[in-house]
């Protein structure tokens, strides 16, 4: 029997509007998340030729059942897909994301006002981006670093795994994205050789260790803007997770006296459901005023580890840009994307 045609079934399946996520298993199982909703159908012929419809796609697939792997798949149409391969009780399962063809503008995005111009003035210093999986971190990251490369210019150097936004030089920008397990053996070691590079940006996919913590904190605090998401719940809890990442404890006063002197921002992203598809929620947080001036009680707040504090500063900073969830559904009603 052929090997059931997996990226057909996904050009089917992603063409109606707010299809965000879809996962196939060696069960013969097919399950469409669309618009904040699931719906699971059973396709026979995928389960009696899982083994050759997998190699198909993913030939360079780990040898060992055990091990999972995460890739991104372009079809023969140009639409690509991240696809992560995991072994599980029944067998094995893709879950799979569908990518953009192109880049969005924060527009595009519904991002919050005042975020582009903020983050294309950054100087230096830590810019961390949360949320949970699947909540449109990855897609925040690449429409930032577009739209400062269109202000700016500059060199970028993102570093990845997967690669899964293609960013293209300009006439005044440069992209150099590399791919672990591809271009380079670890986030860490991707991290040191990029600082050799002398990037004007630095992205980091998604933290999720303690060297890479560490060497993206030495990063910012060299004077490079660093950029990078990490999973996290709030705005204020984003930077105790990071320092977490470093010292689980918590104990590491060096640790928190350094991100405290180089964090510049927080966005802390959601995806719920809405009139017509999911809409993104924000929180954020500025460690800046419009005029450039750092605020200190921000930063102190961090090198205190008081982060109820820091979201009560957030209560009172709204004329500077900050936003709470609250205040973000409201904004999300007012434009009637979500009900009342």
């Amino acid at each position: 029997m052929p090997a059931f045609p997996i990226l057909e079934l996904l050009d089917q399946v992603t063409r109606p509007a707010g299809t965000t996520d879809i996962t196939l298993k060696s069960t013969g199982s097919v399950a469409v998340g669309r618009n904040g909703a699931l719906s699971v159908t059973h396709i026979p012929a995928l389960a009696a030729t899982w083994a050759e419809s997998v190699r198909a796609i993913l030939p360079a697939r780990p040898s060992d059942a055990r091990r999972g792997c995460t890739t991104v798949v372009r079809d023969p149409n140009g639409r690509r897909y991240r696809i992560t391969l995991s072994p599980n009780r029944e067998g094995e399962a893709l879950s799979i994301r569908p990518l953009p063809r192109a880049i969005l503008s924060p527009e595009e995005l519904r991002l919050p006002e005042g975020l582009k111009d903020y983050f294309v003035q950054l100087q230096g210093g830590m810019f961390l981006v949360g949320g949970v999986t699947g909540s449109g971190k990855t897609w925040t990251l690449a429409s930032l670093l577009k739209a400062r490369a269109a202000a700016l210019g500059g060199k970028f150097i993102t570093i990845e795994r997967p690669i899964e936004f293609e960013h293209e030089d300009t006439a005044t920008a440069v992209f150099h994205q590399r791919e672990v397990g591809t271009h380079a053996v670890s986030y860490a070691a991707a991290l040191e050789e990029a600082l050799q590079e002398k990037p004007n940006v630095l992205m980091v996919q998604e933290i999720r260790r303690r060297d890479e913590a560490e060497t993206a904190l030495s990063a910012a605090l060299s004077g490079h803007v660093v950029v990078t998401s990490l999973h996290a719940y709030t705005a204020p809890s984003t930077p105790q997770r990071f320092l977490g990442l470093i010292n689980p404890a918590f104990e590491d006063n060096g640790a928190r006296d350094a991100l405290a002197g180089c964090l510049e921002g927080v966005v802390l992203q959601r995806l719920i459901p809405g009139c017509e598809g999911l809409v993104p929620i924000f929180e954020v947080m500025y460690f800046r005023n419009q005029h450039g001036e750092r605020l200190t009680q921000m930063e102190r707040l961090v090198r205190q580890g008081n982060w109820l504090g820091l979201r009560q500063e957030m209560e009172i900073s709204r004329r500077l840009g900050m936003m709470q969830w609250e205040d973000s559904l409201a904004e999300r009603r007012q434009q009637q994307l979500i009900a009342v």
